[in-house]
């Protein structure tokens, strides 16, 4: 009997120190886990850390590199942060605005320009504008006007103001080339063809190059060269004063 309870106790000590081993194991085991998932979380912020530095000496490295091949060598590394800021906000604020194109002007030393003869009419009434639903155009009305009483015009064809009609109609008219003014680079070879547009007959001088006269649908053509600065006139004899042109001859750059 007593052997009996001497087995019971000394299988229940061995149970007891059985459970005491399984939950050191246990603990052994949580403990090692815990470790491993403290040592793989180390390891991932370290990658993280150093992607990051990675990414900001690539970012600083890059914006060297523009700065050198923006700005040349020997200045300051202040000026030159400085410089790229502005030209990046300059850069930045000109993406919203116009872009500007670059013009190659024309570098030919021959010039030619078509000149037209023409008139320009001031038509009007001694009698008030009527509104007209019925007219093909549409006309603004216009107060009633009378031709000046002692006309102050100059003489010589230019100018010329017809007296009212059975109606009251009358007109000023003033001659004129268009264009009127010319600009050419010592040296060039001019070539300028005048149109008889408007003006039954004219009789035009370019001033010692050619004298003709030019009736309306017709082109004279004259050609020269431009050898010195200066000025050059074109006028019209038949309505003078105002029927003038000018070619300006500006002089060659200095080498």
């Amino acid at each position: 009997m007593i052997d009996f309870f001497l087995f019971v106790k000394e299988l229940h000590l061995y149970e007891n120190q059985d459970d005491k081993s399984t939950n050191m194991n246990r603990k052994k085991i949580t403990t090692s886990k815990q470790a491993q998932l403290m040592a793989v979380a180390i390891i991932a912020a370290s990658v993280v850390a150093a992607a990051m530095i990675i990414g900001i000496n690539n970012s600083q490295n890059l914006q060297r590199v523009m700065a050198q091949e923006v700005y040349p060598s020997g200045r300051s590394s202040t000026a030159a942060t400085n410089d790229y800021k502005t030209t990046a906000a300059v850069v930045s604020s000109s993406t919203t605005a116009a872009a500007v194109k670059a013009v190659n002007p024309n570098q030919s030393t021959s010039k030619e320009f078509w000149i037209n003869t023409v008139h320009l009419d001031g038509m009007t009434n001694i009698n008030a504008g009527v509104k007209c639903d019925t007219c093909p155009q549409n006309t603004p009305t216009h107060p009633p006007e009378k031709p000046p009483v002692n006309s102050t015009i100059p003489t010589g064809g230019g100018f010329r103001i017809t007296e009212p009609n059975k109606v009251g109609a009358w007109d000023f008219r003033s001659f004129t080339f268009a264009p009127d003014q010319i600009v050419v680079n010592q040296g060039d070879k001019v070539t300028l063809h005048f149109i008889g547009v408007q003006g039954a007959h004219h009789a035009i001088t370019v001033d010692g190059i050619d004298t003709f006269e030019l009736m309306r649908g017709q082109i004279h053509t004259v050609s020269f060269t431009a050898n010195n600065p200066g000025t050059i006139t074109y006028i019209c004899h038949v309505h003078l004063p105002n029927m003038v042109g000018q070619i300006l001859v500006l002089p060659k750059a200095a080498i």
